[in-house]
């Protein structure tokens, strides 16, 4: 058992169903909580600490929705110099605390040209653009072989939508590619993205996700669009933080309702 997880389980023994992953600037999820015990991840052997803006860096375990949940409020980046081992290490500590679903958010660029600042979209697909290294390097057996199709659960996205329809918030789908940053894209590099059929673009989420797949987690992913180089001519991480926290609070809505149905 690694360090981390056995840290956590010698603490408590809370088992969440539900571990959720919250990006940049949408932190407003956890004050709908109810929070049974907090963790600072520099507290927790092992395990990484963000250097960014809009990640706390904090593991709250308690209720939302009525279900038990793992929330991971921040998270750490490839480009922070982190190993893809490190990224993902919330993954394997939510999965070994007892987590047998994903719920995960981004705050993401706009590819796709009809999307625009502000929207919400669920992830149905993704692209991995970090070659430099795969989270699963080195695992042992065919485990390994991960099958990706369907990566994202469908009735996961169907309760989502249905969800949202209802409360009057609108959602698209789309894929959601993944790049090792901290550079924004070039509009060369976005207009090859969106011939690629690729919707939107962020540092984060995929890592994560496969690591999830690797662990037989069902996946629920969120991406907040906070930036569109086509409509704005730039991007700064001050913008983004201040975008993902509006959006947060739809996203605040969706999850916690979904919690409820799941």
């Amino acid at each position: 058992m690694e360090k981390y997880v056995e840290f956590i389980k010698n603490k408590t023994d809370f088992t969440p169903d539900y571990a959720i992953i919250i990006g940049s600037g949408l932190g407003p999820i956890v004050e709908k909580v109810k929070v049974k015990e907090r963790f600072s991840y520099k507290d927790i052997p092992e395990f990484p600490v963000s250097t960014v803006a809009g990640h706390k860096g904090e593991l709250l375990l308690g209720e939302l929705g009525n279900k038990k949940v793992a929330v991971f409020n921040g998270r750490v980046h490839f480009y922070e110099g982190y190993s893809m081992k490190e990224v993902t290490k919330n993954i394997r500590l939510a999965a070994g605390i007892g987590a047998r679903s994903l719920i995960i958010t981004n705050a993401s660029g706009a590819v796709n040209k009809s999307l625009e600042v502000g929207d919400i979209m669920l992830i149905n697909d993704h692209v991995n653009f970090i070659f430099a290294e795969n989270p699963l390097r080195g695992e042992k057996g065919n485990e390994r072989f991960v099958n990706m199709v369907n990566a994202y659960n469908k009735k996961y996205i169907s309760i989502v939508k249905s969800i949202a329809h209802k409360k009057g918030i609108n959602v698209r789908e789309g894929v959601y590619c993944a790049v090792s940053g901290p550079n924004y894209e070039t509009v060369a590099e976005l207009t090859l993205m969106n011939r690629l059929g690729i919707d939107a673009v962020g540092m984060s989420t995929v890592p994560e996700v496969i690591v999830a797949r690797f662990l037989k987690m069902e996946v629920l992913g969120f991406s907040c669009i906070t930036d569109s180089v086509f409509s704005s001519g730039e991007v700064s991480h001050e913008e983004v933080i201040e975008i993902a926290e509006k959006c947060g609070r739809k996203i605040e809505v969706l999850i916690e309702e979904f919690l409820k149905e799941a």
